[in-house]
């Protein structure tokens, strides 16, 4: 199925990142990412051909005072249909590489995690009346030269205990772990990857493990509990190009799923992580990878120059899609829906959090960079 437009914004800035609000089915956020030469002032539009000059001279002058990261922050509304989408605010700040919704209330709020280029995980409340985001914390996870990559929540699912953490990986090749009861603090530090770890996030039926995947086409597992001095696994034989996308399967226990720049998801299964379960070559270079909140076979796809499609897995199901010996069989991945409106790098999307048009179809939004464009989409 091709899927059409519902409704576009244009970010200005380039568009890497969308996180869909836990209980709002029609509220969104959206993180930009901007490279600023000498000169050039935030919020100034740029063309096509300033965009890319911009990222190559971020490339040959890393961490020169020549080249600043902005970002900004927006949230957005849509309506049941998807149709009518409107800019609610939008927060100015560092560039913005990732960003999460607390998947229940954190400190009895709703609460937007943000990991920006400068070192900062920023924590933002929603306010429950007027749907308006407002500064909660911002936790230093390294100093302002290091960029804050990737970040996840322990608590996606319901049965998770409280106190929630947070982890988040660096460029320095660190991994981190942010922790409390009221606030929260970089609770460990450990080195993760030698070069940049594009991805941490936490196994959500047992969140003292920690999965991590970098640019040096490794996955790696990791248990909270004994220290993070080694990992508990290295998978180095499986990738061909960098691993980028990790998600937990919160419906399928045992079951993650993979994406790496090499086009390939591949899921796993926690007992045995060396080995993928299946593949399915999805083009163009993974990004995101988002599995469906209520049909366990549907995964929602971000594929960098490749597109947006969904894809279902075969064999799935909400008993775990075992067979009689305990072990996860999913079947073959089958194109369900793609969507092609965007003319740039596929970064960010989400599903609506139980948005669903009038004739039943789920409501996602999607960006991309260079285009910096939004689109709200059904399939």
């Amino acid at each position: 199925m091709q899927a059409s437009s519902l409704s576009f914004a244009d970010t200005d800035y380039s568009a890497d990142a969308v996180e869909c609000c836990p209980g709002e089915p029609h509220l969104f956020a959206v993180g930009t990412y901007q490279v600023l030469k000498a000169g050039e002032r935030a919020g100034a539009p740029q063309s096509a051909a300033e965009r890319g000059e911009a990222d190559e001279v971020e490339e040959v002058q890393e961490g020169s005072p020549e080249v600043t990261r902005c970002g900004r922050c927006l949230l957005y509304e849509v309506d049941g249909e998807g149709r009518n989408l409107k800019e609610k605010q939008r927060i100015e700040g560092p560039a913005i590489l990732d960003m999460k919704w607390s998947p229940r209330p954190w400190q009895n709020q709703t609460t937007l995690a943000i990991a920006d280029a400068k070192g900062h995980v920023q924590l933002h409340g929603l306010d429950s009346e007027t749907k308006l985001l407002y500064p909660l914390q911002t936790v230093d996870c390294a100093d302002e030269s290091t960029l804050c990559l990737s970040l996840d929540w322990s608590t996606r699912r319901q049965t998770t205990p409280d106190p929630a953490s947070i982890v988040v990986s660096l460029s320095s090749g660190e991994i981190c772990t942010l922790g409390g009861e009221s606030s929260f603090e970089v609770t460990s530090t450990w080195h993760g990857h030698d070069f940049e770890p594009w991805i941490a996030a936490f196994d959500c039926w047992e969140p003292s493990t920690v999965w991590t995947g970098g640019d040096d086409l490794t996955l790696k597992g990791w248990d909270l509990r004994q220290g993070c001095d080694r990992p508990t696994f290295v998978n180095k034989r499986s990738f061909e190009g960098g691993v980028t996308t990790i998600q937990s399967h919160q419906l399928v226990e045992n079951l993650f799923a993979v994406g790496s720049y090499d086009s390939r998801i591949r899921l796993f299964d926690r007992r045995k992580p060396l080995v993928p379960l299946t593949e399915f070559d999805a083009g163009g270079g993974i990004w995101r990878l988002k599995w469906h909140a209520s049909n366990p076979n549907r995964l929602l796809v971000a594929g960098m120059h490749g597109g947006f499609k969904v894809i279902d897995f075969d064999g799935l199901s909400l008993n775990g899609g075992a067979n009689a010996g305990g072990w996860l069989e999913p079947g073959e991945g089958k194109l369900h829906a793609r969507f092609d409106g965007h003319d740039s790098l596929a970064y960010g999307v989400d599903w609506s959090d139980g948005g669903r048009t009038s004739e039943g179809k789920d409501l996602v939004a999607s960006c991309s960079f260079y285009d910096h464009a939004l689109h709200v989409w059904s399939c």
